[in-house]
């Protein structure tokens, strides 16, 4: 298989789920205390290990390169990201706004656009996994050329808590090509929704998302249920 972002061989799966994420919210995971893993495919998998095991990695292999080095600076800004928003420094409500320059104090546009590529990382996961109907080489090129997606969006918001994981992906067609297509990757309490939107589009989902496009360095909270 060849890694769908620079075209090399590929061998590596990309988490579904950011491990650190899952580190912080489950704590340590072994045989004597594993995770169970729940889809509509998969009923209570059980997890010992959370960086051996190949349920919670992608099937969309990419290579070691682009899952490392690449791609190393994009993980590390959402990590520090989400540890931040799950620490109690924002509060996790509608209207709420998240002031970026405290998250990443001087180098706010640089590390959002990581933050950005992060999750464009791991839509190409998605789509490549899934053989959603939505031009790939587009997510490709964003991470190849470190520039920012220009269809694809995020909102920042609250969950209930009750579930940690990503939900499938859900699109809206127009003349038989992917319009809009949307999807969640929540954290506890901390919920993120990543959107793909074709110009012009004025989904109500957008409202309130953010792009590195976009100049403005405060966010407005949704809430998510």
């Amino acid at each position: 298989m060849l890694c769908w972002i620079c075209g090399n061989t590929a061998g590596t799966g990309e988490h579904k789920l950011k491990a650190s994420d899952m580190r912080s919210e489950f704590g340590s995971v072994s045989q004597k205390n594993p995770l169970y893993y729940n889809s509509k495919l998969h009923k209570n998998v059980r997890i010992n290990s959370i960086k051996k095991s190949s349920i919670i990695k992608s099937n969309a292999l990419i290579c070691e390169n682009c899952n490392t080095s690449r791609t190393s600076q994009d993980d590390r800004a959402w990590e520090a990201m989400s540890e931040y928003l799950r620490s109690g420094r924002v509060c996790l409500k509608r209207g709420s706004t998240i002031n970026l320059q405290k998250v990443f104090p001087g180098k706010t546009k640089s590390r959002m656009l990581n933050v950005h590529l992060y999750f464009v990382k791991q839509f190409g996961c998605v789509i490549k996994e899934f053989g959603i109907p939505i031009e790939i080489n587009n997510f490709s090129d964003a991470i190849l050329n470190r520039t920012p997606h220009p269809k694809v969006f995020i909102s920042f918001g609250a969950s209930n808590g009750i579930l940690t994981g990503s939900t499938d992906v859900e699109i809206a067609s127009l003349n038989g090509k992917c319009a809009f297509a949307t999807w969640f990757y929540v954290v506890g309490n901390v919920a993120i929704n990543i959107m793909y939107s074709n110009e012009n589009l004025k989904r109500q989902g957008l409202i309130n998302s953010w792009h590195p496009s976009t100049v403005t360095k405060q966010i407005k909270l949704a809430t998510y249920i």
